[in-house]
């Protein structure tokens, strides 16, 4: 503490007091850290080929930061707040722990994105690779001609719309005058 603190507080009779006033001084100090903090965790995504490990402890520093400052996120906080970070090459990572549902620390996690890092990085897969688009709607003329054994110009055959069903009305029998429906007796 500095001499000019420690003049302020001579007067102080507890400690208490002490922090109550040193809380008044400083304590705006700490809400902005942890409001830059956690605005920086919050904005804060992955670039892509920048590597889990170095991306994962920048985000543990500002959890840390965070929680230092008074902020008190759970485990399961933190873990959403991560996903959120990564880039779309963690979408099949990220989809395995939400059906697994596993509860783990965040150097655990770490260690885990860092094992899917290296069993994809030397497969080549890509999570962009895998996006589908679908087809369009509009029927192509060029398609009509018969695909299969016989490759020749003729179109395909069409295939009958399907029959609409007709509903009969059902008779209602009456139960002394009905037959039965194995030995036909009344």
């Amino acid at each position: 503490m500095s001499n000019v603190l420690q003049k302020q507080h001579e007067e102080h009779e507890t400690t208490r007091h002490i922090m109550d006033n040193l809380e008044e001084m400083f304590g705006e100090q700490t809400i902005q850290a942890k409001t830059d903090a956690i605005k920086c965790l919050m904005n804060c995504k992955q670039k892509v080929g920048t590597p889990i490990k170095e991306h994962m402890m920048k985000i543990i520093a500002y959890l840390s930061e965070a929680q230092a400052n008074g902020a008190e996120i759970d485990a399961a906080t933190q873990l959403v707040m991560v996903f959120q970070t990564l880039s779309k090459d963690f979408d099949l990572f990220q989809a395995s722990y939400n059906l697994n549902r596993k509860e783990m620390s965040l150097t655990e996690l770490m260690k885990e994105l860092q094992a899917f890092e290296n069993i994809f990085k030397g497969s080549g897969f890509k999570a962009e690779e895998n996006v589908t688009e679908p087809g369009s709607s509009v029927p192509n003329p060029k398609r009509k001609m018969q695909k299969g054994k016989n490759k020749g110009n003729k179109p395909a055959a069409k295939t009958p719309a399907p029959k609409k069903s007709t509903k009969t009305k059902k008779r209602k029998v009456d139960p002394k005058k009905a037959k039965c429906f194995f030995c036909g007796k009344k």
